[in-house]
């Protein structure tokens, strides 16, 4: 990978390279394998010699790389004269419950799940309607993805409201059913009054939600005995533990939840992937806890993408109509000395011509910072992250011109934040959702 689009990758992903292990990169080299020779469901990358040889490993370590896909569903390994490592579709459910798991942990506050909502909704409807009608590649490749983001927010949606009323649900599935049941002329305005209904329900809990302390979500099915115990083991370090403590023995820890060595090194490995848990060789070592960080679901979509094997074009797209509303809400939340630094970033941005990529992703993530939407930004994170991995021109430098439109709506809604009165939050998000759109069609790519 060119080292410009490695590092959009990294920032993008927020993967610490210094701390990546061997295996690891071998489950990189995998996945870039099985994109790159479009292996569909059932077939085959190799065995475990094939993969040592190829990637000139030991077998140990590949058999370790191999591990981490299985445990993202990317894959099986076989046994036998025939087997191997099979190409499997990562489970939308499993996926999803994992991407509320670490939201929950988190923390995530009722105007950020509304606004995640909004986004997500909104741009959901407009694509099944598209697909409908008989919509472009791109929709239809958006749709697994979009849906993939509202099941979480489902998810998410159902245990806060449980915090009002215990078994309180959102029209059964929330989002699904309206758009199972709704006509595609009558799309906009039904999801639009599910909106309402929503925020009416969210605006009765507290500004700040403390993160969940305990599993409350009846619908635990796609949920594995290992995600279970990871899940367990997250609440007591998020609850009880600081960085840098040390977990239990493996057999203390078996004992206490009843359950077998592999099992627990699987619930383990999840933790490892979400950044909760750091293991650490040497006498007088072991597994530490770490502070929670978003690379191991930024994987964990990755995987889901490549087994969708998604266009990246369609990523990149996708990415512009969720965010369309990110930059009218950072310039409204963000203090007066945070609309300067944004201006500063803004005119650093669009000096060179033509610019370099990694200047504008720095940009739009501290637009998406500003805006205090962390569910829009980790479905951005891994949309970006896909569209670097897997899209070769994001190597070249970007005229500035391309990107004119994002510039003259930022510095608008800016100079708008200057003048007397009130923001019109509104109005902002109508221009700002007008320029994104606009650019989801047109991006030059």
């Amino acid at each position: 990978m060119n080292a410009k689009v490695e590092q959009i990758y990294r920032d993008s992903a927020r993967e610490e390279t210094e701390r990546l292990g061997l295996p690891e990169i071998l489950a990189r080299r995998i996945e870039d394998d099985i994109v790159r020779r479009r292996l569909c469901r059932g077939g085959v990358v190799g065995s475990l010699r094939d993969l040592s040889e190829r990637y000139h490993a030991g077998r140990a370590s590949v058999r370790e790389a191999v591990g981490l896909l299985e445990r993202r569903g990317l894959g099986r390994l076989r046994p036998g004269p025939c087997g191997g490592f099979i190409v499997a579709t990562p489970s939308a459910g499993v996926v999803a419950s994992e991407l509320a798991c670490y939201l929950r942990l988190a923390g995530t506050a009722p105007h950020q799940l509304m606004d995640a909502r909004v986004l997500v909704d909104s741009t959901a409807a407009e694509i099944f309607a598209e697909i409908k009608s008989g919509g472009s590649e791109y929709s239809r490749e958006g749709g697994p993805v979009i849906s993939l983001f509202a099941r979480c927010l489902d998810e998410l949606t159902i245990e806060l409201l449980e915090k009002l009323s215990p078994g309180h649900t959102v029209e059964g599935d929330g989002l699904r059913r309206v758009l199972e049941v709704s006509p595609s002329e009558r799309l906009a305005r039904d999801v639009t009054a599910f909106h309402l209904r929503l925020g009416e329900l969210l605006n009765q809990l507290p500004a700040r939600v403390p993160p969940l302390k305990q599993e409350t979500s009846p619908r635990n099915q796609y949920r594995t005995l290992a995600t279970l115990v990871a899940s367990k083991l997250a609440v007591e370090i998020q609850s009880n533990l600081t960085a840098g403590q040390k977990l239990g023995s493996e057999w203390d820890l078996c004992d206490r939840f009843s359950v077998s060595r592999t099992t627990l090194r699987q619930a383990i490995r999840q933790l490892q992937d979400s950044g909760l848990v750091e293991s650490r060789r040497g006498r007088g070592n072991g597994l530490l806890v770490r502070d929670i960080r978003v690379t191991g679901s930024v994987r964990l979509v990755l995987a889901y993408l490549i087994g969708q094997q998604m266009d990246p074009r369609a990523a990149g797209t996708l990415l512009f109509r969720i965010n369309r509303h990110i930059p009218a809400l950072a310039v409204h939340r963000a203090t007066p000395k945070q609309r300067r630094e944004l201006g500063e970033l803004l005119a650093t941005a669009s000096l060179s011509d033509p610019m370099e990529r990694i200047d504008l992703l720095r940009l739009v993530q501290r637009v998406s910072q500003l805006a205090d939407s962390p569910l829009i930004d980790l479905f951005s994170r891994c949309l970006a992250a896909y569209e670097a991995r897997f899209h070769p021109a994001l190597a070249e430098r970007l005229p500035v011109r391309f990107q004119a439109d994002y510039f003259d709506m930022v510095r608008l809604l800016l100079d708008h934040a200057q003048t007397d009165g009130a923001f019109d939050l509104e109005w902002a998000k109508v221009r700002s959702e007008q320029v994104m759109l606009a650019m989801a069609v047109q991006r030059p790519i």
